[in-house]
């Protein structure tokens, strides 16, 4: 199965364009998701409490992701210890994802694909577009979200040009979802004629 990587900034849309292709037959993988579970994979979660303490958890002895957020998102050091933690293990589940399935190609979705610096893995890379302004208009409602933290999570991301160098398509996503659904066909389209 071919590895389509997906990725866009905070808010550009990307996990609603990877839904519209799912409801349309193609696996998609979560990497951000897929992360999120690993924090308390026993390996793992000994490794993090191993480089950042046990302040990391809570009170039911859970990797607080808020707190390891903290401690690494401002710290450069720190970010690259936490990804040689994370990163490894994503890549080999992501393996196992991809070795499970039969399809023309599958999506592996990721807000850090470009920034994680190892894209080459995919044979084929989908970024997703939209005006700072409109994505900060969308992520807003979300829980926890304000504008300072919104604007923290754009600093830490890649900007738009260097997602545009990185890309095999582009989609803009700075209408309603009619558009977006339309676009999601037509990529699946071109991809399907790629990869058949």
């Amino acid at each position: 199965m071919n590895r389509v990587g997906l990725t866009g900034g905070i808010g550009s849309g990307k996990s609603t364009l990877a839904g519209m292709l799912e409801k349309r037959g193609v696996p998609v993988l979560d990497l951000d998701a897929l992360g999120r579970e690993l924090h308390n994979d026993a390996g793992c979660r000994d490794a993090l409490i191993g480089a950042f303490g046990d302040g990391i958890l809570d009170a039911q002895g859970r990797v607080d992701r808020a707190e390891l957020g903290r401690l690494c998102f401002a710290d450069v050091d720190r970010m690259a210890v936490l990804n040689s933690i994370m990163h490894p293990r994503i890549w080999q589940r992501e393996q196992q994802w991809v070795e499970a399935r039969q399809a023309p190609y599958g999506l592996i979705e990721a807000s850090v694909l470009i920034e994680s610096g190892d894209i080459s893995r995919m044979d084929a890379v989908v970024v997703v577009l939209a005006d700072e302004d409109e994505r900060r208009q969308r992520v807003m409602c979300r829980p926890g979200m304000d504008s300072a933290r919104f604007d923290a999570i754009v600093q830490r991301q890649c900007s738009d040009a260097e997602r545009r160098a990185a890309a095999d398509y582009i989609i803009e996503n700075n209408a309603d979802l009619a558009v977006l659904e339309d676009s999601a066909a037509g990529l699946h389209r071109r991809l399907l004629e790629r990869f058949i």
